[in-house]
């Protein structure tokens, strides 16, 4: 069976929750979700003592697991088993046998997850376990959302709580606070139950959802492309207050021209700025590259070339001298401004 997506697993769960599941991917919050599902469809909550068992999968083997699989349902007609972040990506050849016989000789009456929360595997090793599961049971993975999915999801939501978002204002909550999807959903929640009117409106988004660092050197960088000095100082000395890592200020600067770069060479090209969402990893922040076109609109590839030269001074400095941070990114934002004053 080939690889599932989110709605193929919803159908899945809708007509038999039991079998085998891998289930991976970038999106934290749905693996979390479909997880409980999964439990909840299969695990009768008067008996869980007896049949819903959970595997640290630092901690265990593949027997200790096949032997619990193996086990009869007490009192019920299922069970689960639950083993999260086993390490399928260094299994030599003995393991992936004995990972085969698990899934291979795995009962009717169980559904085992393998699910993956702490890291993400990868390589050669992890696509052969991969394949096992796809052909004993179900491999499903969860990535981000597109922001145009993410922005009907806030919608709807918002929706069903009495409170509308104005027309925008979803894509801009996305803006300010980050395409994860708990993150999302909880400061959509806020800013509900905030919202004084008839729908939610970009004043109320301001006014109680915290802003990502991404969206306040956004917002930094805005004021830096068009040679603000002094508006730009001000933001920058606002993350300093707020005690922002000055690696990760260096590091959204970075992103954030790197953004300018790749949508500005898409537009020369004929293409929209989103189309290079297609080559890069930008599922869910693709306004990323709408905002990156318009911020850099007045600058040439020159001073773009300019700019990136300027944060690598400054990233190698950082990292390599006993200069003052705070002091190097100051200069580095004047340089910056004065490319944009430009």
């Amino acid at each position: 069976m080939p690889i599932l997506n989110e709605t193929d697993l919803k159908e899945k769960l809708k007509d038999n929750p039991v079998g085998i599941f891998l289930i991976y991917g970038e999106e934290s919050y749905l693996k979390k979700i479909y997880v409980e599902k999964i439990i909840k469809k299969t695990v009768d909550p008067s008996f869980e003592d007896f049949n819903f068992h959970s595997f640290d999968g630092k901690d265990s083997t593949l027997s200790e697991i096949y032997e619990c699989a193996g086990a009869v349902p007490m009192m019920a007609e299922t069970k689960c088993v639950l083993v999260k972040d086993f390490p399928l990506d260094t299994l030599d050849d003995n393991g992936f046998e004995q990972l085969e016989t698990v899934l291979s000789d795995n009962p009717e009456d169980c559904a085992l997850v393998f699910s993956f929360v702490a890291y993400e595997p990868k390589g050669a090793k992890w696509n052969k376990a991969v394949k096992l599961f796809e052909k004993y049971g179900n491999a499903v993975k969860l990535d981000k959302k597109t922001a145009s999915d993410l922005v009907k999801m806030l919608e709807s939501g918002a929706k069903k709580r009495g409170k509308p978002f104005e027309k925008g204002v979803a894509n801009y909550l996305i803006t300010c606070v980050g395409s994860d999807l708990n993150t999302l959903l909880n400061e959509t929640e806020k800013v509900c139950a905030f919202a004084e009117g008839e729908c939610v409106r970009k004043s109320d988004v301001d006014a109680v959802c915290i802003k990502s660092l991404d969206a306040k050197v956004f917002d930094m960088i805005k004021d830096l492309t068009a040679g603000r000095f002094d508006s730009a100082f001000r933001k920058l000395s606002l993350l300093f207050e707020q005690r922002e890592d000055e690696f990760q200020i260096l590091g959204a600067l970075i992103a954030q021209y790197s953004d300018i770069y790749r949508a500005k060479a898409a537009v020369k090209s004929g293409e929209r700025a989103e189309a290079v969402a297609k080559y890069y990893n930008y599922a869910g922040k693709e306004f990323r590259l709408s905002n990156a076109a318009r911020n850099g609109s007045s600058l040439s590839f020159d001073d773009i070339g300019e700019c990136i030269e300027i944060l690598h001074w400054a990233d190698s400095t950082l990292k390599s001298s006993a200069l003052d941070k705070r002091l190097v990114l100051e200069q580095a934002v004047v340089k910056l401004a004065r490319v944009g004053r430009r």
